[in-house]
């Protein structure tokens, strides 16, 4: 194997790493890369580089079985009523993102929906150096206390309010009746919902 295959192959598999730990981070500790879109960018690199790695080493088996897994995991992802090849798509690009705001220097907030048939929600996310933890995820079904035709998916803005030790107080801007509702940062329950 010359220099430069070994290259691309090292550098592949320093991607495939921290694909995989990124996932792995997410899904037991709920912990990503800093920013709705560097996660993103980790996944599609993922496959631009799998694709990649098919094609300078077409000739060795691994390549093939690569190759065939890529395209039988996007398949079998389509014959299942398409719900978990909407889920990649929504979740690896910006279709699944509603709305990305920054609240301040340690906290953004995102609504975000990975599901065809599932309703978007709320999430903050708490900003620390080059990662990110999600403290609050809030759905439809939380909020729709007094008035059902207020939608997080229909909320034009996020508005910070104020942070004490244990609370986060957030708006969610309908341009009509807005929500002004306080989160325990510890649980990421909420306290109180004031309709404004």
């Amino acid at each position: 194997m010359s220099q430069s295959k070994k290259i691309i192959l090292r550098v592949y598999f320093i991607i495939c790493a921290l694909f995989v730990l990124d996932c792995l981070l997410y899904y037991f500790q709920e912990i990503s890369l800093r920013g709705y879109y560097s996660d993103v960018v980790l996944s599609w690199l993922w496959l631009i580089s799998s694709f990649v790695i098919i094609i300078v080493f077409w000739k060795k088996l691994m390549a093939k079985l690569l190759l065939v897994a890529i395209i039988g995991t996007f398949a079998i992802s389509i014959m299942a009523m398409m719900m978990p090849f909407f889920a990649l798509l929504l979740s690896s690009t910006s279709l699944g993102l509603y709305q990305n705001i920054d609240l301040n220097k340690n906290y953004r907030a995102q609504i975000v929906g990975y599901s065809a048939m599932g309703r978007p929600w709320f999430e903050v996310i708490e900003k620390k150096g080059l990662l990110e933890k999600r403290i609050i995820k809030c759905t439809d079904s939380q909020l729709m206390n007094d008035d059902l035709d207020i939608k997080i998916r229909t909320a034009k803005d996020i508005i910070f309010k104020n942070e004490t030790d244990n609370t986060l107080t957030l708006t969610l801007f309908y341009g009509g009746p807005n929500k002004t509702i306080t989160f325990d940062k510890k649980t990421g329950n909420i306290i109180a919902i004031k309709k404004l």
